[in-house]
């Protein structure tokens, strides 16, 4: 029946809302990086001072028994928050029995690190570590009671409230912290840190929403049958990262761990702080969309090329720098760093940009998906860590990182095209821009480096970042020109600027 006149038609008004939503999606992703990105320039500006202050070794005992606490909290990480974002519809008790299970847990853990103290500090023998768990026992309990509550602003894509949730207890944290590296001079700072940004985070998340939370259980199996997959996937997941953090600092050193540590902070940077916001920006959308395919496709392609077009040149960036990010931002106590910084910032590249396929599966309410991958991706990690490990040391993780990221790359990417029933090159097209002007950029920056040397370090770093950041942006330009300006990540950068007539109708 057609639509009276000066009405849109049901798929009108569906195609409006969609693109609405897509719109919304878009604009808080950007929102969520640049918000993102302040709150990174703050821990960022933390370790640069925390490295000066401190010692590779400090680093590496608060890396072993963080380690330690993400073991006993990976058993309680159901991600039930995610199942409450996923499911269409909640009500109070599923908020109030993940609330419930979580501060049982908190209390439970709790328990556990404190028996469990003792036991770490002599196998490592180190007697230091006893009292560090002590104080994480503590921070786990305090993260038990944190808020369920504001999981609605992910939910409603109020990224808004989403980021200054974040970003008020980060300053905190960093006033705190900072000021305790100044006073104690040790491995104190970090960790008397780390309880203190617990204990605003779960203050600030019921200052921030209304929802008062309550003892129930009666969602549980609810809940469980979702998150029982997000739970294996978050063992594999410690697996992979933290376990080999420990055989390193067993195996070497607290202090190799302690530039493993700071080596993976600073080349996660893209990953943890650019791809990461605009996952969990688009998941809620992915959610809504888990029955629209066309639409699914057309929201992950764009959430594709916008992840490439800012974590690729990041990534290079961190690479081809890194000599002078380290000796003048840190200190020549870490030049050792250098080379397995390089290698983690390059993995991390290749992980990115794959990074946002395990959300299309939580979305569509497949989490199995995302296990096997993630099981597939440590047992390859695994049989190059452990010999690299042996023949290479420090820079053998490095090389492990990178070449398992490297093969499973075909492998995550052939599965999400299956799943999706996305053509090939509508994949590989959103990548030509970033692929090429990184290219560039890189070759840019090696020329800089070959041609000049200027009588300061920071401003050398300065000049070689400033030519990564210019020659990127007028590469991805140009091709965006050659291309006729195809729609993506340029085009609605340009199109929120209200340009006259650019960009051109592709």
């Amino acid at each position: 029946m057609p639509s009276p006149p000066g009405q849109d038609s049901p798929e009108q008004q569906k195609q409006t809302q969609n693109n609405h939503t897509q719109n919304k999606v878009y604009s808080g992703s950007v929102f969520m990086l640049i918000t993102r990105l302040s709150i990174k320039s703050i821990g960022l500006i933390s370790s640069i001072f925390l490295a000066r202050l401190l010692t590779p070794e400090d680093f590496g005992i608060v890396a072993i028994t963080i380690a330690i606490y993400a073991f006993i909290e990976l058993f309680g990480a159901l991600a039930l928050g995610t199942a409450l974002i996923q499911q269409k519809d909640n009500t109070p008790d599923d908020y109030n029995s993940a609330w419930t299970f979580n501060v049982l847990f908190g209390f439970a853990a709790a328990i556990c690190l404190a028996l469990i103290a003792p036991l770490v500090a002599s196998y490592y023998a180190d007697p230091r570590l006893q009292n560090v768990l002590y104080v994480l026992a503590f921070v786990s309990l305090l993260s038990g009671f944190h808020n369920i509550g504001v999981i609605n602003f992910q939910r409603d894509l109020n990224f808004r409230k989403e980021l200054q949730l974040q970003l008020v207890p980060k300053v905190i944290s960093f006033v705190i912290t900072l000021s305790l590296a100044f006073i104690l001079r040790n491995y104190w700072a970090l960790v008397l840190g780390v309880l203190c940004n617990q204990l605003v985070v779960t203050t600030y998340s019921f200052i921030m929403h209304s929802h008062r939370p309550q003892i129930c259980f009666t969602s549980f199996n609810k809940l469980f049958k979702f998150s029982r997959w997000l739970l294996l996937n978050n063992v594999v997941h410690f697996i992979n990262d933290k376990v080999s953090q420990l055989i390193v600092g067993k195996a070497l050193s607290p202090s190799a761990l302690g530039y493993l540590s700071l080596g993976k902070e600073i080349g996660q940077l893209p990953a943890s702080h650019i791809a990461l916001p605009i996952s969990k920006a688009t998941f809620p959308v992915y959610s809504r969309f888990q029955d629209d395919p066309p639409e699914l496709r057309k929201a992950y392609l764009n959430t594709v090329a916008l992840t490439a077009s800012l974590t690729i040149p990041s990534s290079i960036g961190i690479a081809m720098v890194a000599p002078l990010l380290v000796s003048v931002l840190l200190g020549e106590q870490w030049i050792t760093m250098i080379p397995l910084l390089q290698l983690l910032a390059l993995a991390n590249m290749f992980f990115s940009i794959t990074s946002n396929n395990s959300y299309i599966y939580l979305a569509s309410g497949k989490p199995h998906i995302s296990f096997y991958i993630n099981l597939s991706r440590l047992a390859v990690f695994f049989a190059l860590f452990v010999p690299l490990l042996n023949y290479n040391g420090l820079i053998g993780i490095g090389q492990a990182r990178l070449g398992s990221t490297l093969i499973m790359l075909l492998v995550i990417q052939a599965i999400v095209i299956r799943f999706l029933n996305l053509p090939a090159m509508a994949l590989l097209r959103v990548f030509i821009r970033p692929c090429i002007a990184g290219l560039v950029m890189a070759l840019t920056v090696w020329a800089v480096q070959t041609t000049s040397s200027l009588p300061i370090p920071l401003l050398q770093l300065l000049l070689e970042v400033l030519a990564g950041v210019i020659s990127y942006s007028l590469c991805t330009l140009g091709i965006w020109h050659l291309q006729g300006y195809p729609e993506g990540f340029e085009h609605n950068i340009f199109s929120r600027l209200r340009l006259k007539n650019f960009p051109p109708k592709s």
